[in-house]
């Protein structure tokens, strides 16, 4: 049964202007006579109809009789033709505080306005503690509202409406009330109506909250209804309208569509957008404050059919972005870079590649898995997998009977610091964002005047989710040793091990790092130049941007792991406080052991902004264990290197590291007490050893 039935309603609004002045030529009988009126059709001919608990979007450009659809229906004012009828409590929000008298205080308007919306006292008594709460305005609830701020009078009149327990709930623009936390408590609190099956209409320009919270929506242009269908059909077919209006540029290639409007990029398949509410943008981070491509005035510098090249100057930051794309049929080549126009601090820079929450599946790497669904109370970001720095190649995936293509998206970058990461957006957004950025050390935070290349993303859209599956694992595989069920993958200055398919490594993974100057160089962020297989063998070389260092490492499968060797090749002499190899591993490993004790890894706390030692003897030793119930035991161990004469011996310690990598460390550290580690030009062993993996029956048996 329909709980709203609208037919055939149209609006008409007749205008005139003031009467002329008496002393001008034909003033007295114009005043005298009859005026000449102009009719206004504000709605022509709206039709629809609103089931019980489902919710209903009203989406339009300014002017087209949006906020005039939502009076009618609240009965604020009636239509010139047609008929309204409305079953069941109604709660407007179409003037927040309409009702409220300024002389009485808080509470009374409380008591009052919800009289107003239909509630009894009784049931203003029960639900009196929650508006209160809701509001946030309990210090004041006893005040006059004549001395409340703006903002706390919405907010009282919000909570009032919300928690009238109305059938049907009118809302018009109301996420434009106070600031972003009490805003996201009103997306909240209706998206709580929506679930205890309250009928919602509401107007906004949010098309992300329309999106997430509508069963369907409507699209009036020009007082007419143009569409009623599913939000995403509905939603798509409205931004047509409007980047058609506001573009810069828009390219199309057979099915393939993509717009840049407003510092961000559209992209379409088959007339269906495939990226999310925000689209594709850029941010950067500096002095601690993130600033979107988004707020950039933008300008065109290149024009062709298939491609583009655009210029944003930041308001903030003596910075210009500066974005080439081309479309070559099914891929989209997207080139980023920025240009200082005087020395800069740059923190951080990401690409964010929002896509629509119709993709159910991520790969990313050698891993894939289900997106977790979105629900209302998500009110923030979410991490789906952790970021990568190996990871150049990410895929997202429909399910089989979507009219969505599967996605590819490969990146290319000099950046040593760049990281992927697959995340959930908020219930708002609802959808899928890949973030390709990096978050810079502090010595690689200066930019100088000029260019500077960031990164060019690739996104293709004519392949199977199979060979989606296949090309990112297989760019993966070309550097991963395998025996059994074990692997190891060298990737740009770390090694990632599994067995039988499940990481055992954290994000951190193999690596190691040396400190010189009081400055960390790890190797994860060396150039690494030359990457060579032979059989179960892999050599790579990196060299240092910072210091006068190479490192050259060796990968070779042994029976129960992997042999590694590192060398430091010094271009020049250098000095080195210590340095250390390290096994990052996840988080449910709980247990370790070291030559001398043992011990269980304290939980992390979700504050802990430092890395810890966890154990108390730092005698020279050659071997570390963790081991968890769920997957097998790793071990770092130091074998004897005749080569290695005059350096100090290796103390091994486990570490949680903090709770942003939210990892255990097992690390084998050469520190020389006192002094310096003093190296001469040339090429010097860091380390040689091994990394065991056994299952857990195999580590009882050697015990």
């Amino acid at each position: 049964m329909a709980i709203i039935d609208v037919d055939n309603v149209s609006k008409e609004y007749r205008l005139r202007g003031g009467p002329p002045a008496l002393f001008r030529w034909g003033g007295a009988r114009t005043l005298l006579g009859r005026r000449r009126h102009k009719t206004i059709k504000a709605l022509e001919g709206i039709t629809f109809a609103v089931g019980a608990g489902e919710s209903l979007g009203i989406i339009g450009a300014n002017g087209s009789g949006k906020s005039t659809l939502l009076k009618i229906l609240a009965g604020v004012t009636t239509p010139t033709s047609g008929h309204v009828r409305l079953y069941g409590r109604v709660a407007s929000l179409l003037e927040l505080g309409a009702g409220f008298h300024p002389l009485l205080t808080g509470r009374e308007n409380i008591y009052l306005n919800a009289r107003i919306l239909g509630m009894t006292h009784a049931e203003v008594d029960a639900a009196f503690d929650a508006i209160v709460a809701f509001s946030g305005i309990a210090e004041f609830i006893d005040d006059p509202i004549n001395i409340y701020s703006s903002g706390m009078y919405l907010r009282i009149g919000f909570a009032v409406a919300a928690y009238a327990d109305p059938e049907v709930f009118l809302v018009d623009e109301v996420f434009s009330i106070g600031d972003e936390a009490f805003q996201r408590k009103c997306r909240q609190r209706i998206g709580e109506l929506k679930e205890q099956g309250k009928t919602i209409v509401f107007v906004s320009h949010d098309l992300g909250i329309v999106n997430a919270l509508c069963d369907r929506v409507i699209l009036l242009r020009e007082g007419r209804m143009m569409a009623g269908e599913s939000p995403q059909a509905t939603i798509q077919r409205y931004l047509r309208q409007v980047e058609q209006t506001r573009a810069l540029h828009a390219v199309c290639q057979g099915e393939n569509e993509v717009v840049l409007a407003q510092g961000c990029l559209s992209l379409f398949h088959g007339e269906r957008e495939v990226s999310g509410a925000a689209g594709l943008y850029v941010t950067i981070e500096s002095s601690g404050r993130t600033y979107s491509s988004a707020n950039d005035a933008w300008e065109v510098a290149e024009r062709a059919p298939e491609a583009g090249a655009f210029r944003g100057r930041m308001a903030s930051l003596p910075v210009v972005h500066d974005w080439r794309f081309r479309l070559d049929g099914d891929r989209l080549t997207w080139h980023i870079a920025i240009e200082c126009e005087r020395e800069t601090t740059i923190e951080a820079f990401d690409a964010n590649l929002m896509l629509r929450g119709g993709y159910v599946r991520w790969t990313y790497g050698r891993l894939a898995g289900p997106f977790p669904e979105i629900l209302p109370g998500d009110l923030s970001w979410t991490v789906v997998v952790a970021p990568d720095a190996a990871c150049r190649e990410a895929g997202a995936l429909p399910d089989e009977d979507s009219t969505l293509p599967p996605v590819l998206i490969e990146l290319e970058s000099e950046t040593p610091y760049l990281r992927l990461q697959w995340s959930n957006t908020d219930y708002v957004n609802g959808g899928r964002l890949l973030q390709a950025g990096a978050r810079l050390p502090e010595d690689a935070r200066t930019f100088r005047p000029g260019r500077h290349e960031l990164m060019t993303v690739s996104i293709r859209f004519d392949m199977t989710a199979g060979a989606v599956l296949e090309r990112v694992r297989a760019r993966r595989d070309e550097f991963t040793l395998e025996r059994g069920a074990f692997s190891a993958r060298f990737e740009s200055g770390g090694v990632a091990l599994a067995y039988g398919g499940a990481e055992l490594t954290s994000p951190l993974r193999v690596y190691a790092s040396i400190l010189i100057g009081g400055l960390w160089n790890d190797s994860t962020g060396l150039q690494w130049h030359r990457i060579a297989r032979s059989g179960g063998r892999v050599e790579a070389s990196g060299e240092s941007r910072r210091f006068p260092f190479r490192q050259h490492w060796e990968l070779e499968l042994a029976d129960d792991g992997l042999r590694l060797a590192i060398w430091l090749e010094t271009l020049e002499p250098i000095d080195i406080e210590e340095y250390h190899v390290s096994v990052g591993l996840r988080p449910v490993y709980v247990c370790w052991e070291t030559d001398r004790e043992s011990g269980v890894f304290p939980d992390i706390d979700p504050h802990q902004e430092d890395w810890r030692h966890v154990n108390r003897d730092y005698a020279p030793g050659a071997r570390i264990t963790a081991t968890c119930k769920e997957f097998p035991s790793v071990a770092l161990e130091v074998a004897a290197d005749p080569t290695r004469v005059g350096v100090a011996p290796f103390r091994m310690t486990a570490l949680n590291t903090d709770c942003h990598l939210n990892s255990r460390v097992l690390q084998a550290l050469c520190t020389p007490g006192i002094g310096k580690l003093h190296f001469d030009k040339g090429r010097h062993s860091l380390f040689v050893g091994k990394v065991v993996v056994r299952q857990q029956s195999e580590q009882r048996q050697t015990d």
